[in-house]
């Protein structure tokens, strides 16, 4: 049935049950202001029991006459006592509410079945990067064991530098914490003209602003008026030393581009971080080439899947723009296998 139908203390229990944090449940399955009425997910109910689930986090597509409302999915599971095929009932029942259902990386489970329900599958659609700073970036990585733990208790041997990051002169970009309203405005105005998630202040609101495991700033050019170009960077709070980014507006001009990026590396340099990741579609090949000429290493491709749904004559063709605000890829930090 719709998450809306069931009992909300069952569901919360059953997401309890797979290790997520009450907190993180609030926020991302019971939001008022992010829901609006729109469905967030189907469940599995036996004996007045959750024993599956299939969470759908809403957005809009929206190219010339194309308006649709979509969803990607996420936390896919079903108790393994549960007959077979229980897993494909949920996709079912989600395709049946909305115009179009997505998905980008995906758990195992979704990467052994997602490819024989998709549409369309891209199994290299989105690139992941990462620029090591620290040498505790690479210490992670190690085997796990005595060795890797007891190098991971030396401080003094993690904030050993991987390169030089110089401070921008100047003031040419701004970095403010939290979501600045100057964010909100670009993307509230920019024109969306390609095919992709269309994202709106609510959205951005909910993620950056209200997440509870997240903590951000926002960065922009300062000189440019009216703003086009912008971005966001953040790290879990209970993890401090892994950062993410995420660029906003116009980012085909590598100029700008690289303007931003360099403050943002040397943002994070400075707050300590041991390395900075970003998602990049494989469709934008100028801006993966820009990237690891500035010393992004490729970490590995995340595969995008697309089925239709309410909507028979929604294209599937993956969207030329991917990036951590997809799917629920943006709160996930996994520090000990540095987001392998």
């Amino acid at each position: 049935m719709r998450m809306s139908e069931a009992d909300p203390a069952a569901v919360r229990q059953y997401l309890l049950r797979r290790q997520i944090p009450p907190e993180v449940i609030e926020w991302k399955y019971f939001d008022p202001e992010f829901n609006r009425g729109r469905e967030r997910g189907v469940v599995w109910v036996r004996e007045n029991q959750v024993a599956g689930f299939l969470g759908l986090i809403p957005f809009r597509l929206q190219k010339d006459q194309i308006r649709a409302d979509c969803a990607w999915s996420c936390d896919w599971s079903v108790d393994p006592i549960q007959a077979g095929g229980t897993g494909l009932l949920l996709v079912k029942r989600a395709r049946e509410l909305y115009d179009g259902l997505f998905n980008l990386g995906g758990n195992k489970n979704t990467r052994q079945i997602f490819p024989r329900l998709a549409d369309r599958n891209v199994p290299d659609a989105g690139i992941s990067l990462v620029l090591p700073l620290r040498l505790g970036s690479i210490l992670a990585r190690l085997p796990g064991g005595s060795i890797k733990r007891l190098l991971s208790r030396q401080e003094a041997l993690q904030q050993i530098p991987l390169r030089w990051v110089r401070t921008p002169a100047g003031n040419a970009v701004t970095t403010d914490p939290g979501l600045s309203s100057h964010v909100l405005s670009l993307v509230d105005d920019m024109p969306q003209p390609d095919w992709r998630p269309l994202y709106d202040s609510e959205f951005f609101d909910w993620q950056f602003r209200r997440c509870p495991s997240i903590t951000s700033w926002s960065c922009w050019i300062t000189s440019e008026s009216p703003l086009r170009t912008a971005a966001l960077v953040w790290r879990s709070r209970s993890f401090k030393k892994l950062w993410r980014f995420v660029c906003c507006g116009e980012t085909d001009d590598l100029a700008k581009m690289e303007v931003l990026t360099a403050a943002i590396v040397s943002f994070v340099y400075n707050q300590g971080g041991l390395a900075l990741f970003t998602i990049v579609s494989h469709r934008r090949d100028a801006l993966v080439k820009f990237l690891r000429r500035r010393g992004f290493l490729q970490r590995g491709k995340l595969p995008f899947y697309a089925m239709r749904g309410r909507g028979a004559d929604l294209p599937t063709d993956d969207f030329s723009d991917l990036s951590y605000l997809d799917a629920d890829l943006a709160y996930r930090f996994e520090p000990d296998r540095m987001e392998s």
